[in-house]
This record gives C-alpha cells, structure tokens and sequence, in this order.
C-alpha cells in the first residue's frame, strides 16, 4: 500500500480534568506542541494526493474547527486525531485513513 503522509504542527492549551492523582496537574490548562500525521491511501505511485495542497487543508481544517490557537481545550489526543479522521473520510470516502497526534512529539494517539 502507498501513503501520502502529511505532518503539521499547532500550539494549543488543554486539560484532562479527570487525570488520575498521581498526575493531578494534567487537570490544569497547559500547553503542548500538537504534532500531526494524516495518512492518506494513494491509488498510485505518481502521488495522485500532492503533500503541500493537502497539508494546507489540513492546517486550514485544524485553524477553523478546532480553535486551538488562543483557548484552552479538553480535547484528548484521540478526540483530535479522530475529528480530523471523520473529516478526511468524508473528503476521501473510498480511501484509508489514518491519524496520529503527539502532545510535544513524545506521546500520543493514532486513530486508524
């Protein structure tokens, strides 16, 4: 199988307010470097998805519907990858895809 890969990267502030008690601070606002792979299914080997044009979208996508900029969020790692996931199935019905997101590019989700 062939893959487009599309990786970006947002600022956003969020908060896991049921966090267990050994890291209690993750129920307070904070911020973290989301890093982003979308995974698109190409029919091809002459890239029929071109990685800049779709890495707009995605940064359009991410800027317009997840107000990540200037607020804080609850939003997990899971919950953004899968938004995003929903999203590109709806752009690309008949196509896998896959989404990772990283808090500071160390841990985080992929949603296949």
């Amino acid at each position: 199988m062939v893959w487009a890969i599309i990786k970006t990267q947002f600022e956003g502030y969020h908060c896991w307010e049921d966090a267990p008690k050994e890291v209690d601070f993750l129920r307070y606002p904070h911020r973290h470097l989301f890093y982003v792979e979308l995974w698109i299914e190409q029919r091809h080997t002459e890239r029929d998805i071109e990685y800049i044009l779709e890495k707009r979208k995605l940064n359009k996508f991410i800027e317009k519907n997840l107000c990540l900029k200037w607020s804080y969020l609850t939003f997990s790692c899971e919950f953004i990858a899968n938004v995003i996931k929903e999203k590109w199935i709806k752009i690309y019905p008949n196509r896998k895809i896959k989404v990772s997101v990283f808090e500071d590019n160390e841990n985080g989700a992929l949603v296949e």
